[in-house]
């Protein structure tokens, strides 16, 4: 990091993709859950870091934004369970084709405690290979909107996403299973701390949460596309659990997630854990 100025500072180097809530925050003490949310490990795939360079700042007291141009995904990772198999992560990472990723975030002066963004990756991800016999650009767009909200004991998050993917059908030929043109995700969560209500002078943490996530990753089909849609993609999650912070930088966690499809039932998970940063 180069800090020049408030407004525009300068970061190069291994970067994490400054998209959704989870990705640059990842750590377990900062989520609900012992997994992070589906929508985000599937529809934008955290934990996601290229090679890159860009921009970062405040503009206004409260409206930050960090820009990156990187290089892009790698359009062989992409799958029916979507692009996160194509995150490169820096090591022997192909740059034929570089990409653009942008944040904006607002914290609202007159309500303080509730945060307003979005965030942008544009990129090609065919990284000059052929598919199918085809060389492909196989552009690539994510786009994501969030807000959150914190006030006092409660927690709440909200998100959306969408992304396109262009030439699938040679992709899909290529690797043998549908892959998407399109994908979207959308999850909301709230969560409470009742601690203070059960010992008011403690400085530990318990909140009950839920979370209910509905996530496509084969939302459309190409035309041309030899592969149909996969129904089984198109899930939705309720999940319920709480996080116990003994001391802020250590939680255990317990949490019960119930799956659904359009293409049938999936198996329930019932997850217990312990995390820490230091």
């Amino acid at each position: 990091d180069f800090f020049i100025d408030p407004m525009a500072n300068v970061r190069a180097g291994m970067v994490l993709m400054p998209m959704g809530f989870i990705n640059q925050i990842h750590e377990p003490p900062f989520y609900f859950g012992n997994n992070r949310p589906e929508v985000e490990r599937r529809i934008i795939p955290s934990t996601w870091r290229e090679i890159g360079a860009g921009l970062f700042g405040e503009l206004l007291p409260g409206l930050t934004y960090t820009t990156y141009v990187v290089n892009g995904l790698d359009a062989d990772g992409f799958g029916s369970s979507g692009i996160r198999g194509g995150r490169q992560k820096g090591s022997k990472a192909r740059a034929e084709d570089l990409a653009f990723v942008g944040r904006v975030d607002y914290e609202l002066p007159q309500i303080p405690g509730v945060t307003l963004g979005g965030s942008a990756y544009l990129g090609n991800s065919g990284q000059n290979q052929k598919f199918a016999g085809q060389q492909v650009d196989a552009f690539t767009q994510l786009y994501e909107g969030h807000v959150q909200v914190k006030y006092r004991g409660l927690e709440f998050r909200a998100l959306g996403s969408w992304g396109h993917i262009d030439d699938t059908a040679a992709l899909s030929a290529a690797k043998g299973e549908v892959i998407g043109e399109e994908n979207f995700g959308w999850y909301a969560e709230v969560g409470y701390d009742v601690m203070p209500h059960l010992f008011p002078e403690t400085t530990q943490y318990l909140a009950p949460f839920f979370r209910y996530e509905r996530m496509d990753t084969v939302a459309s089909v190409a035309a041309g596309n030899a592969f149909g849609d996969d129904p089984t993609m198109d899930r939705q999650i309720f999940q319920v659990g709480v996080n116990y912070k003994p001391i802020p930088n250590v939680v255990i966690k317990a949490d019960y997630r119930n799956w659904d499809s359009e293409g049938g039932d999936l198996p329930d998970d019932f997850n217990l854990g312990l995390g820490f940063i230091f």
